[in-house]
């Protein structure tokens, strides 16, 4: 075993005791190098394609498109998707050929410019973007299952915040070397290799992911023996979001600040490039301080998230999205991307970290997939009219004056947040 991973299974045992299994310690093992693997995806074509989408002169609808278009798939696939998941009892296969399905479009992303003109190339990736969609609802869902299964209960917020550490820390190291990269090769060949390397990441994270074990997942239709009409399995489908009261109330709660976060979302890489002048160089360095930062921010509101309950940490990481929204409109020049982009590290993590673990409290285990992709649901419809309506501000206004109001009514939607389930809540739930 090498240092690194000696020490992973070091800090399980601290966690647990010595009751962590061969087995654990194996599926931990895979999820860190499968996560590091997405660190670089992340590093890659989700960092650059909207940089290269601008540097083509992508319109600011066109650049709203290539995420609203996503999450109005989403908002129609999840539920189905969903359903599909559970009627799997290799969650760990169907999750590895539904990613490397959606992740076929980093591929052929990268071999657009070689068959058509430059005038072509922001509405194609779109589109393919936006069809990648449909696989991807039947990975999340997949996804969070195998890692409800492999990890337990006792060490899952520590290992995720882990993972998610050592994801970004691979983000904040690839960023900027694709940033270097770009502006040292001819413009399109440069973007084509980073986003094929992308696509061979996603290979590479199959292969590990596909090393977990889990037991077969049986679903609560299954336990029950709910009738195979398909419309007995959707009205049952339906009808156990609303016998969880808190749940509705994290729906409601978290709606509000899911549509003003996504409403200058698409606009922050036309800004920089456009408004501030931004290099590549610049937008790597941008991009490995932010993601430093990101790493960072998950072991602290790991520990803060135990300490003080996921509500607090969403409501203080909300308020923190509001101003990096703010600080990005008030920075003079270029120089102060990397800055700014230390705040949104923080303030993305805590969000990351709240959504998730209060998602995951409120979902029955033996429902969670479905449980999930009403989540996924909920979010891509409010994902959706965001960006839309970020573009509709920046064509009538401009792009600034979008940033500006999305950041105040970020802020406002945060006090939401404060109406979120308390712990004593959630565990008399549970029990």
């Amino acid at each position: 075993m090498s240092p690194f991973f000696r020490r992973i299974s070091d800090l399980l045992h601290s966690w647990c005791g010595a009751t962590t299994d061969v087995v654990t310690l194996h599926n931990c093992r895979n999820l860190i190098i499968s996560g590091s693997w997405v660190g670089l995806i992340e590093g890659g074509i989700i960092t650059y394609l909207p940089v290269f989408l601008a540097r083509l002169g992508a319109t600011p609808t066109m650049m709203s498109l290539l995420t609203a278009g996503q999450f109005l798939v989403g908002m129609l696939a999840y539920i189905p998707g969903g359903a599909y998941a559970e009627r799997h009892r290799d969650q760990v296969r169907l999750a590895n050929l539904s990613s490397i399905v959606a992740r076929s479009s980093y591929l052929l992303i990268a071999l657009l410019p070689l068959a058509f003109e430059e005038s072509l190339l922001p509405p194609l990736a779109v589109a393919i973007w936006t069809l990648a969609a449909i696989p991807t609802a039947v990975f999340v869902p997949s996804f969070f299952t195998v890692m409800q299964q492999a990890i337990p209960l006792q060490i899952r917020a520590q290992f995720l915040g882990l993972r998610w550490a050592i994801m970004t820390l691979v983000s904040a190291a690839s960023i900027p070397l694709f940033g270097l990269l770009l502006d040292r090769t001819p413009f399109i060949p440069g973007y084509v290799f980073v986003f094929a390397i992308s696509f061979l990441a996603s290979v590479l994270h199959m292969v590990h992911f596909g090393r977990v074990q889990v037991p077969p997942f049986v679903a609560a239709s299954a336990k029950e023996g709910v009738a195979h009409n398909w419309l007995t399995r959707t009205r049952e489908f339906l009808h156990s979001f609303a016998e969880s009261r808190l749940f509705v109330r994290y729906v409601l709660a978290t709606l509000p600040f899911r549509i003003a976060l996504y409403i200058p979302y698409a606009l922050f890489s036309v800004y920089w490039v456009h408004d501030l002048y931004a290099s590549d160089t610049v937008i790597g360095l941008r991009g490995g301080v932010g993601y430093a930062c990101l790493a960072l921010g998950y072991t602290l509101w790991g520990h803060w998230s135990n300490r003080w309950g996921d509500r607090v940490v969403l409501f203080l990481s909300g308020l923190g999205f509001g101003f990096y929204s703010l600080l990005t409109v008030a920075i003079p020049s270029m120089g102060w991307l990397p800055a700014v982009a230390a705040l949104w590290g923080v303030a993305a993590s805590g969000i990351d970290i709240g959504l998730f673990a209060m998602m995951m409290a409120l979902s029955p285990e033996d429902k969670r997939p479905r449980f999930v992709a009403a989540t996924y649901v909920l979010s891509s419809a409010t994902s959706f009219v965001g960006p839309l309506l970020g573009a509709a501000l920046a064509e009538s206004l401009d792009v600034r004056s979008c940033l500006l109001i999305g950041g105040v009514l970020q802020i406002l939607s945060a006090l939401l947040f404060l109406r979120l389930p308390k712990r004593e809540e959630i565990l008399a739930q549970a029990s």
